[in-house]
């Protein structure tokens, strides 16, 4: 099973939507300005972020990602499926992928795999 893994929300103003979202949910805020974006915390999972619009979309305002292990092979399965893929998979800085696809009856969602964070392996000295 796949859980929800982050949710993209957009905004026109990105003080505001801090300002809004912290005074009225206790949210919190990370800036990541190389990526033109605003992480949130909102207290339990999922978090999520802010994208910046010129103007507020009449639809498809809120972006939600499911977490998979493998997008690539996830990818295929919702083309068999008879979904469309929107987005092809697609690196996000050294963080991992994302790909966008549409449902069969046009539900438009997002897929995200995480970078697999590899730790150094030390080994013994030898006698």
């Amino acid at each position: 099973m796949h859980g929800i893994g982050h949710i993209d929300i957009p905004t026109t103003n990105f003080k505001k939507a801090k300002n809004f979202f912290g005074k009225i949910f206790g949210w919190t805020f990370q800036d990541v300005p190389e990526m033109n974006y605003v992480l949130f915390r909102a207290g339990t999972e999922p978090n999520g972020g802010f994208y910046l619009v010129k103007k507020m979309p009449k639809k498809g305002q809120v972006n939600i990602y499911i977490e998979v292990s493998d997008i690539d092979a996830t990818l295929k399965e919702i083309r068999k499926a008879r979904g469309k893929v929107l987005v092809k998979k697609t690196p996000v800085g050294d963080m991992g992928w994302l790909a966008t696809f549409a449902t069969g009856d046009g539900c438009y969602l997002s897929l995200w795999q995480s970078k697999e964070v590899v730790t150094p392996t030390t080994t013994a000295p030898e006698k």
